[in-house]
C-alpha cells in the first residue's frame, strides 16, 4: 500500500531549504491545512491510522490519497517500470541483505 497525505505544512518538508521557506512552511503555510489544498499533521496521522486499522477501505496494493483508495499514475501499472524498480531495488539493497 502507498500512502499520500498529501501536503502536509509544519512537519520539517523544507528543513534544508532556504531562510524564508522554511519561514513560510513553519509560520504562514500551516494555515493552508485549513483549505483543501493541504492536512494538518493530526490529520495526515488520523487517515493514515484509519488505513492500517482497516476503517479506510484499502485492498492490498492500493494507493491511498487521504482518506480513500485512488488509481495511482498510469505509469504505476506499467510491468516494464514496476520489474526496473524490482531490480534496482534489489541492487541498491543487495549489500545489506548479504
Amino acid at each position: 500500500m502507498a500512502y499520500n497525505p498529501g501536503f502536509v505544512p509544519g512537519t520539517g518538508l523544507a528543513r534544508n531549504a532556504g531562510p524564508v521557506a522554511r519561514f513560510a512552511m513553519r509560520r504562514i503555510l500551516p494555515a493552508m491545512a485549513l483549505t483543501p489544498f493541504a492536512t494538518g499533521r493530526n490529520a495526515a496521522g488520523r487517515h493514515l491510522a484509519d488505513v492500517v486499522l482497516g476503517t479506510t477501505e484499502a485492498p492490498t496494493g492500493s494507493y491511498v490519497d487521504r482518506t480513500r483508495a485512488a488509481r495511482s499514475s498510469n505509469e504505476s501499472y506499467d510491468p516494464r517500470r514496476e520489474d526496473e524498480l524490482w531490480e534496482s531495488a534489489e541492487r541498491f539493497t543487495a549489500a545489506y541483505a548479504a
